[in-house]
């Protein structure tokens, strides 16, 4: 109780008498009064669970650590592999322009042999046609 009215005391009044260290008892065969008083137990208890507090705290913290360096180990290996593709896709550019330019330049010789073979069927029938007339006479031509 005295321990509590002084520390109470130093924070709001003075000490109604000097501070001291707990004395033994006589009587108490070598005991510390500290082990008696129920507030220095309530104390160390608060003391205690201050310490496993902190602890705990320090052990969430070194996981969030870890895990924040795995994390940051994780987007700068994503960040190089970005890299590396994007200086691909760069230098693909070129080559992609290259295949497009040829991709462009057979499409429009496919469209000129299309109409070359159309042509060439037209003039085959016209042939035919004409090659009928003059050595068959067909009535329906004049």
């Amino acid at each position: 109780e005295s321990r509590t009215t002084t520390l109470s005391s130093t924070t709001t009044m003075p000490p109604s008498r000097p501070q001291s260290k707990p004395r033994k008892r006589p009587n108490d065969n070598g005991a510390d009064r500290r082990e008696q008083n129920p507030s220095s137990s309530s104390a160390t208890h608060q003391a205690q669970s201050v310490t496993t507090t902190l602890l705990r705290t320090k052990e969430m913290m070194q996981q969030e650590l870890e895990r924040v360096s795995t994390l940051n180990t994780t987007i700068n290996d994503d960040g190089a592999l970005l890299h590396d593709a994007k200086e691909e896709h760069v230098g693909m550019g070129g080559t992609m322009k290259g295949a497009q330019g040829a991709m462009s330049k057979l499409g429009r010789q496919d469209i000129r042999d299309a109409i070359i073979l159309r042509c060439a069927l037209v003039f085959y029938w016209i042939v035919v046609v004409y090659v009928l007339w003059t050595r068959i006479k067909i009535p329906f031509l004049p």
